[in-house]
């Protein structure tokens, strides 16, 4: 993906597309790789030493365990090909643009998961938000289709033309050539740091964001048993706490923010505000609230999610009241 070497994001994505791969999974699903993703595959399997687990492993492979699944019964109809759709420009290798001050971040002010990326590159005076209208399907133009097939915001532009998509990558690459106190050097405490965002990105994200804040912003219907899912998202922040922020820690790498903070914040915000509460029943942490409180105090940005010409989260929210 990198290149012409492995990375972790090809051990990322390989048991994914591995899977699609196999006659057994199309037979039952329909579903089948494009020839270019399928000669991916063919090419990562000999590069990876330890690659045969994913055909044999004491029966319980991807390949022996997705095979035992034969009272599956088979797809009828045509067979969906994945892989075939609309590509990006290609993509700008090397180093990144030293004195950066005009990237933009698409995205919209009422995104959480967008304005963790705005509030970063605003606090390393790198750019600002770039407005990417979604209810006017601004994600959907061909010129923005070219920068990211996968048409979502945020987005990151660089003065010099170079795109990066999702939030948490975007926050890695900032930090990493723009923020570098944002990232920590220690392997262990940098391994924290992504292993907060990735709960942010994942598990807790699809409760905290989907099922409390979501609602209450129409990007989402309504859970089935709001109740069931408040003691769920409260569970998992109590996790998060005792994961992350115990033994006196303020923050998640320590006494000094992290771009973990610009990811979780901007989340755990949305839903502190009252109409949040008010129409789900949620409440936040005290834990939580003071853990919020104190990154914002850091971040030099941080107004831009109470104040964005009415677009803000807490305006958004309001809005909803």
């Amino acid at each position: 993906l990198a290149g012409n070497q492995l990375t972790i994001a090809d051990y990322k994505v390989l048991p994914f597309l591995f899977g699609l791969s196999l006659p057994f999974v199309q037979k039952k699903s329909g579903v089948k790789l494009a020839p270019r993703l399928a000669q991916y595959v063919q090419d990562i399997m000999p590069l990876m030493k330890t690659s045969g687990i994913l055909m044999s492993n004491g029966g319980w492979s991807v390949k022996e365990f997705v095979e035992t699944k034969t009272d599956c019964p088979d797809f009828v109809g045509t067979p969906v090909v994945v892989g075939e759709g609309l590509a990006t420009s290609s993509t700008q290798t090397g180093p990144a643009k030293r004195g950066e001050t005009s990237a933009k971040i698409h995205a919209m002010p009422a995104s959480a998961n967008s304005v963790a990326a705005i509030v970063c590159a605003m606090d390393a005076g790198i750019g600002n938000m770039e407005f990417c209208n979604l209810m006017e399907g601004a994600h959907m133009k061909p010129e923005y289709l070219a920068k990211t097939a996968f048409h979502q915001i945020p987005l990151f532009e660089g003065s010099d033309g170079y795109c990066v998509a999702e939030s948490t990558a975007i926050l890695r690459y900032i930090a990493t050539n723009y923020m570098p106190s944002l990232y920590p050097s220690s392997p262990k405490e940098k391994a924290m740091v992504d292993w907060a965002m990735d709960l942010m990105s994942g598990s807790i994200y699809d409760v905290l964001a989907v099922k409390i804040f979501y609602p209450v912003f129409a990007f989402a219907a309504p859970p089935a048993d709001q109740k069931a899912e408040n003691e769920t998202c409260l569970d998992l922040l109590d996790k998060f706490e005792k994961a992350f922020l115990s033994n006196g820690k303020k923050f998640v790498a320590g006494n000094s923010i992290s771009i973990a903070e610009y990811k979780a914040v901007p989340l755990m915000f949305a839903c502190m505000q009252p109409s949040v509460e008010k129409k789900t029943g949620f409440k936040m942490t005290a834990r939580i609230v003071k853990y919020v409180e104190d990154a914002m105090k850091e971040m030099k940005n941080a107004s831009f999610m109470s104040s964005a010409g009415g677009y803000s989260i807490k305006e958004y929210a309001a809005s909803k009241a």
